[in-house]
């Protein structure tokens, strides 16, 4: 401790030091969304769209016109057959249960016959600022076509509160992935079935 004490130069730098690692604490304890202690998602990106490039970092989600571009990117360059299919908005979901991200879904739909059908669906998770990364495509043309939905989620929030008997607007949550979201009762946690 004594030969320390004679060098100035290392009490400086020890003090240099003592200071750039509380600016980083400080900074990063600043940077998070309050109550939040969730670690960004996992970006498991298929060749496809590693390829793109554009899918690898998170997405804006103040910019809904990037973001739906980008979720008709992904959905075509994965499935062929999603090409020509138009998104119909952004529809969030929180997350419930053992699920850790709230996710943003995008519909992708068709018209044919003066009757809007949607094929596809492209899933995006959150992190605790907000930003959305990529997470999956749900081809509906390769389930059962004879069956596809007219809107996202199905039934509205509406006919949910009918069917669960309340007052007030359910959640809609979704628990193990979110192309499989429920109309949650949010004071008796009851649900029902709000997609495909």
């Amino acid at each position: 401790m004594l030969s320390v004490l004679r060098h100035p130069r290392v009490l400086v730098l020890t003090g240099v030091l003592a200071a750039v690692v509380v600016a980083l604490v400080v900074a990063l304890a600043h940077s998070r969304t309050p109550g939040c202690s969730v670690a960004p998602p996992d970006v498991n990106l298929p060749p496809q769209l590693r390829s793109l490039g554009e899918f690898a970092q998170p997405f804006d989600t103040a910019d809904q016109r990037t973001l739906t571009d980008a979720a008709t990117r992904a959905a075509t360059a994965l499935h062929s057959d999603l090409a020509g299919a138009a998104p119909i908005g952004i529809v969030r979901e929180a997350a419930s249960g053992g699920a850790a991200h709230d996710a943003l879904v995008v519909p992708l739909a068709v018209s044919s016959t003066g009757q809007r059908r949607v094929v596809g669906l492209v899933a995006f998770l959150l992190d605790c600022g907000g930003r959305a990364y990529y997470d999956d495509v749900d081809d509906l043309l390769r389930t059962d076509p004879s069956i596809l939905p007219t809107t996202y989620p199905t039934p509205s929030a509406e006919q949910a509160a009918i069917q669960l008997g309340i007052a007030t607007t359910p959640r809609l949550v979704y628990r193990d992935t979110p192309f499989h979201p429920l109309w949650e009762d949010p004071a008796s946690h009851r649900t029902v079935p709000a997609g495909p």
